[in-house]
């Protein structure tokens, strides 16, 4: 299956929108919220990075980091208004303060500067990249040298989630320009789940 395919047979989970789509954002805000948590214990920040999200829908994970990091700046990307209102409503004091910012976008078209973020992370969203191989060159080449990328999917046996194996999400990270390269899995039979870690 292409990732056009992939991308287009998630309909309102790859890009909410109306009713349905905010009540999909909720149930997405509290499903995710384990993989959010691992996944940022897994960046390892520090106090002051640059940090990008994409795919940040309902913002939960933008949230908690500015929470647990007040001293970083966090930029967040999704292709969803609604998500983008969501997002915004929930981080909106980090908004205020400048802590966050958050754009419609897409993470095959990346308009930032080379090397200018230390870390980024994507969770349970690289199903829906129309390019997924292209979307990762992007966000290396946003990434400074010896930066992070994380990107979290779902560990299951199902079709859809095929291209995203071990095998195959490091592969894919590979030819996307990263050398350093690891696949992690959180062992846990109930929420399974896999992170693919990257250096640029």
């Amino acid at each position: 299956m292409s990732d056009n395919r992939l991308n287009r047979q998630y309909g309102q989970a790859g890009q909410p929108t109306g009713i349905i789509g905010r009540l999909l954002g909720q149930i997405m805000s509290w499903h995710n919220q384990p993989d959010n948590e691992w996944t940022i214990e897994l960046l390892d920040i520090s106090q002051s990075e640059n940090i990008l999200e994409i795919g940040f829908g309902p913002g939960k994970a933008i949230q908690k980091v500015s929470t647990l990091y007040p001293g970083c700046r966090i930029v967040g990307i999704d292709h969803s208004e609604e998500m983008l209102t969501a997002a915004t409503r929930r981080n909106r004091a980090a908004i205020i303060a400048g802590v966050v910012e958050l754009k419609k976008g897409s993470v095959e078209v990346l308009n930032f500067a080379e090397g200018i973020f230390d870390k980024a992370y994507s969770i349970n969203c690289i199903y829906f990249w129309s390019d997924i191989v292209g979307g990762l060159r992007e966000l290396y080449r946003v990434l400074k040298i010896g930066g992070k990328l994380a990107i979290t999917v779902r560990d299951k046996k199902r079709a859809a989630y095929q291209p995203f194996t071990q095998e195959n999400l490091k592969e894919k990270l590979s030819q996307a320009g990263f050398s350093k390269v690891e696949v992690v899995s959180n062992d846990s039979p109930s929420h399974p789940l896999l992170c693919g870690i990257a250096i640029k």
